[in-house]
């Protein structure tokens, strides 16, 4: 005898119900016909059935067993497991990424999160309810490459290691596209050069750079008084702002994190998913960190959560042909002239030579001297103010 307990849905007990009136008569077969939908032929079929089985009858033979839909039960224990032993500590979404770009694996992000709560395993991103913003979001740019938000996140990227380490980056603010990034020990002016080299390479010259008030774009001196503005003095620009005039890109600069929104958001989404990928592919430098990102992650990034550019709303300018990245980029500084010889750059003193010769220079004559964009060397090039960029006067 089958002892099992049954239990029965409100439906089904209905049904049950109809069937006991109908075996003791107390319903004719037209009113429970009336009252379950069913055919005639198929009442006298359940009827035969619960004659035989008893309540048993009235549960779908189905319910409990496979039916052929979803998911199988191979392929659920092989997403726990990939999740348990491969990417414990991945956010749900992440993960379920990683599944489809890996291992081939396509289900939905909610099938991800029902599985793997259903196992007791917790999202290490809990939603949490947000106090209400009084300041409403900007709006985003109509068009891509008009403002391109820069910032660098200090943060220890590399599993195992406890340094502290900068990625520069730059997104677009239409778009949501990353325009670049790039790792460094430190946050440097080299780092946004490069940020802005990659950029125009890929997708142009920007219109303008948001930043914050840090010193590598803005100048630390105080507002001039009103005496000093009539007597024609100006702040003068660093020389990364110097170096965005040249090519004609504006800067605008602010104080308030939050009114660079979009790549503070980028910083939170990349130290969880960039960190865990680092660590997944046992990348520990500087050099296979770059790499890794130029090539695979923010390429795969922008695919998956960038808006294309409408080609009808793109204000990138397409550099010219002959545009050299190596002197266009480059950073520049006037300094004085000393004993007609030399001068006086980053706290050391250069002789200035051509051709071997010491060059001649009025002592106190200001000039420019421009840093170039060279990854290995640190070459500086003399420049009178009246000169062209040029590769003739060169000195360490």
């Amino acid at each position: 005898m089958n002892n099992e307990r049954i239990i029965l849905t409100m439906k089904e007990q209905r049904t049950n119900d109809i069937m006991v009136k109908l075996i003791s008569k107390e319903i004719s077969m037209n009113e429970a016909i009336r009252l379950t939908g069913l055919s005639e032929r198929q009442l006298y079929r359940k009827k035969k059935d619960y004659l035989k089985n008893g309540i048993n009858s009235i549960p779908h033979k189905s319910r409990g067993k496979p039916n052929g839909k979803g998911y199988s039960k191979k392929l659920k224990d092989e997403i726990v497991r990939l999740y348990v032993e491969e990417y414990n500590g991945w956010n749900f979404y992440h993960f379920n990424d990683a599944l489809e770009d890996y291992h081939k694996i396509k289900v939905s992000d909610y099938f991800i999160y029902v599985l793997l709560t259903s196992k007791g395993i917790e999202s290490p991103h809990k939603y949490k309810v947000k106090k209400k913003n009084t300041h409403p979001p900007r709006e985003r740019r109509e068009n891509a490459g008009e403002l391109i938000q820069v910032d660098a996140s200090k943060h220890q990227w590399f599993y195992g290691d406890s340094n502290y380490y900068y990625l520069h980056g730059g997104i677009d603010d239409c778009t949501g596209k990353v325009t670049s990034c790039f790792f460094q020990k430190e946050e440097t002016t080299f780092g946004y050069q490069i940020i802005l080299k990659e950029t125009i390479e890929n997708y142009g010259i920007p219109e303008c750079l948001y930043t914050d008030y840090r010193t590598v774009f803005k100048s630390t001196k105080k507002e001039l008084t009103l005496d000093e503005e009539l007597e024609g003095k100006e702040i003068k620009n660093t020389r990364f702002a110097n170096m965005l005039d040249h090519i004609g890109t504006d800067i605008i600069s602010t104080m308030n994190p939050c009114a660079k929104g979009r790549i503070e958001r980028l910083w939170r989404t990349f130290q969880d998913r960039l960190y865990n990928e680092l660590k997944k592919k046992n990348i520990h430098t500087i050099e296979e960190a770059n790499q890794y990102l130029k090539e695979i992650f923010i390429p795969k990034y922008n695919a998956r959560f960038a808006l294309p550019i409408d080609n009808t709303k793109n204000h990138f300018i397409s550099p010219q042909k002959d545009f050299n990245y190596n002197i266009e980029l480059a950073i520049w500084s006037e300094h004085k002239i000393y004993h007609n010889s030399y001068l006086k750059y980053n706290k050391q003193y250069h002789i200035i030579i051509d051709n071997n010769q010491k060059v001649y220079i009025p002592t106190s004559k200001k000039v420019k001297v421009y840093k170039l964009l060279l990854i290995f060397l640190d070459y500086l090039i003399f420049l009178s103010s009246s000169c062209k960029p040029c590769l003739d006067l060169l000195f360490l």
